[in-house]
């Protein structure tokens, strides 16, 4: 089977045939129809401390038919499912509360830039015949924005500004508003996601540069009360107190990966509160695959290029220092 594979910073991801794995016990074999190009494997392959290791088969917001099933496995063969790419014990004190990625057993079932990967069916789930596979590889990153979304206290005069408006500013957008927020507004660089941030529910979106905290009032009518933080970048936490009104709510949401600045002080005098949520839980999962079945289409329009396995390491590559849209997808058996 062929799979991309981590060989290194600097280098692009490496297409090999390598052997097709067998599920073992509670274990299951998916045909990868779809998989998610996340900004986090970007940072996970970019030389820093976060690198995974060499040799490592990339690829996690993925969906697929399931093909061969292990012992005891409650899957059948022909089921199309999604799972959870991030695994704990299932019976330790994190995993009980459904924070796996806190479990000292946590494993990665990443995989999906391949045309094959195994899946833990304890963390799988069927995808209904409304739902798309490009659907079901959206559950992941839809899962990640609703853990961080899920911390804030939100009601409908709740002013919300989201800094970014990739997969995961779009993912908070769309949960603010599912949520019961009132306006939102997208905070970006440049107007190129405008119709991305009002797909998924935001009321207007706002530049970065001068007059920004007027602006951004004018469409929300008033300084927010929530900022999230979904950018990823140095200086988006120290924007976000910026922006935020005294004694707000501030979510950082983009996880970046290199020492970054505040001015305490200014946090100070605002006194907000901050959170910092990553992944998510089985329930995060199942409320995401739930929402999108329920008829919640506008995620999709995330997903603005799908790609062959082949081309992906060039698109990884690119992806580092040009735009695009906020959700690539892969397709590895394309030819």
């Amino acid at each position: 089977m062929r799979a991309a594979i981590f060989v290194g910073a600097g280098n692009p991801l490496s297409i090999e045939d390598i052997p097709v794995p067998h599920p073992q016990a509670g274990q299951a074999l998916i045909r990868v129809d779809r998989c998610g190009i996340c900004g986090s494997d970007l940072h996970m392959t970019s030389g820093s401390s976060f690198d995974v290791a060499h040799g490592t088969a990339m690829g996690h917001e993925y969906a697929g038919e399931v093909v061969e099933v292990g012992p005891g496995s409650w899957l059948r063969v022909g089921d199309r499912v999604t799972a959870m790419p991030l695994v704990g014990c299932g019976d330790c004190d994190a995993c009980r509360a459904d924070t796996p990625l806190h479990c000292a057993q946590l494993k990665s079932m990443a995989g999906g830039y391949g045309e094959y990967t195994l899946i833990d069916d304890r963390y799988a789930m069927r995808l209904p015949d409304s739902l798309s596979f490009a659907d079901g590889a959206l559950v992941e990153p839809l899962a990640s924005g609703l853990r961080g979304v899920r911390k804030l206290k939100l009601d409908k005069a709740t002013r919300v500004a989201v800094i970014g408006a990739g997969a995961i500013g779009a993912s908070a957008m769309f949960w603010a508003r599912q949520l019961g927020a009132g306006p939102i507004v997208a905070v970006t660089r440049s107007r190129r996601s405008e119709a991305l941030a009002a797909a998924v529910g935001a009321d207007g979106l706002v530049t970065i540069g001068e007059d920004m905290n007027e602006r951004i009032a004018s469409v929300l009518g008033g300084p927010p009360d929530v900022v999230i933080e979904g950018a990823g970048a140095q200086g988006a936490l120290q924007q976000a107190i910026s922006l935020i009104r005294p004694n707000g709510q501030i979510l950082s949401l983009g996880g970046c990966i290199v020492p970054d600045t505040i001015l305490p002080v200014l946090a100070m005098w605002k006194e907000p509160l901050v959170h910092f949520s990553v992944a998510y839980g089985v329930g995060d999962f199942r409320f995401a695959l739930d929402t999108l079945e329920k008829g919640a289409v506008e995620p999709r329009a995330m997903v603005g290029e799908t790609i062959a396995l082949s081309e992906l390491p060039a698109k990884f590559e690119a992806m580092r220092t040009t735009s695009h849209a906020a959700k690539v997808m892969v397709d590895p058996q394309a030819t």
